[in-house]
């Protein structure tokens, strides 16, 4: 008799129920759904509603837990857009598994599908039911805090890091994710994912940060953090500053910049020049497009950059910028710059006003 393998997923989406799970049935799977926000019959041998969707990771843990048969020794989990390996029904791989793993403390990926990078996480994994038991103090296979994004990220760290991870190259699980033929995001997904990405990420970097707080399974020292400096490769925290630091930093630039050219605004300045030309101003262009002053140019000493034009202002050297009729120059960077402060003072008339954007307040500057 061969062991159950139970596909156990949550959904939002009957008609991708009906388009992926007879793969799965047909490769001797058992399937189990948890649905929520879209009602309807699917070919599931378990379906149970849930009226409000606790997030990805914390709907596996209620699948895993009170949803399938305890006598089920593995649990594969995914989404409503995944298709089982074609080649390998699911007692075939379930006895590689089990021959590996007898203790069923353990986690394996199939990444022969390498879209979106499967190797660096565990999105579709088969979860050994001592796993299932046992990890995070027995609250369930994967830490339920995220909503969505990451959790897969999390468990491929932890089932690593105990020795229990078995990454599966000759096995594939293709992902049918909408942005693999470039489809529009459905709107649970805007509105589910896309909505909670920031915090997933922010929350798995705070986690890794602090060595996964309530990581360790039940009966296994928790991993030292000393553990995670040394051996975490991924991508998270370039992830997060890429997509939004970056994000943070434009919104603290151009903020910045808007207040100070408002200021200068209101010590009676009519005619500004911006000194500096690079990434700081790049990420402050929001500020300058109602500003309460003439911005007459951009200087920079890049000889690169002048004789260009940025936003739609002409880019000159810092003396074709002191030839203008200037009441004031900001020096545009991200800290303050005494060279650049001093080259302006050097280049423009005594009675102008110089001020850095980095300084908190210039109202101290609009009579210097």
């Amino acid at each position: 008799m061969h062991s159950q393998v139970w596909y156990a997923i949550p959904s939002a989406s009957v008609d991708r129920c009906r388009a992926t799970l007879p793969a799965w049935r047909e490769m001797g799977y058992r399937v189990a759904v948890l649905q929520n926000r879209e009602r309807g019959e699917i070919p599931a041998d378990i379906t149970v509603w849930s009226d409000a969707y606790p997030g990805w990771a914390a709907s596996v843990n209620i699948l895993c837990k009170q949803i399938v048969p305890r006598i089920a020794p593995i649990i594969v989990t995914g989404g409503d857009d995944m298709l089982p390996d074609p080649t390998t029904p699911a007692h075939e791989i379930a006895s590689q598994f089990l021959d590996r793993f007898p203790h069923t403390f353990a986690v394996m990926q199939p990444i022969g599908d390498a879209f979106m990078n499967t190797s660096e996480y565990c999105g579709s994994p088969w979860l050994g039911r001592a796993w299932i038991d046992r990890a995070y103090r027995g609250l369930g296979p994967m830490w339920p805090g995220y909503r969505h994004n990451w959790a897969d990220h999390e468990l491929k760290c932890i089932a690593d890091a105990y020795g229990a991870l078995w990454q599966r190259d000759d096995f594939s699980q293709r992902h049918d994710h909408f942005s693999r033929s470039a489809a529009e995001p459905p709107p649970y997904w805007r509105k589910s994912v896309e909505a909670n990405d920031q915090h997933d990420a922010e929350q798995f970097v705070g986690r890794l940060l602090t060595a996964f707080p309530g990581h360790e399974p039940i009966g296994a020292p928790s991993i030292p953090p000393e553990y995670w400096r040394a051996n975490y490769k991924g991508p998270a925290a370039r992830y997060w500053a890429t997509r939004y630091a970056e994000a943070l930093l434009a919104g603290d630039a151009a903020d910045r910049l808007d207040r100070t050219l408002h200021e200068l605004a209101r010590c009676g300045v009519q005619r500004v020049v911006i000194y500096g030309a690079g990434t700081e101003l790049q990420s402050a262009s929001a500020a300058l497009r109602d500003a309460p002053v003439r911005i007459v140019a951009l200087a920079d000493d890049a000889m690169n950059r002048a004789g260009t034009r940025l936003w739609g202002f002409d880019v000159l050297t810092l003396d074709e910028a002191a030839a203008l009729e200037a009441d004031a120059v900001i020096i545009c960077t991200r800290n303050t710059n005494e060279a650049m402060e001093h080259r302006a003072r050097s280049a423009f008339p005594q009675q102008i006003c110089i001020t850095q954007l980095a300084t908190a307040s210039t109202t101290e500057h609009c009579h210097a």
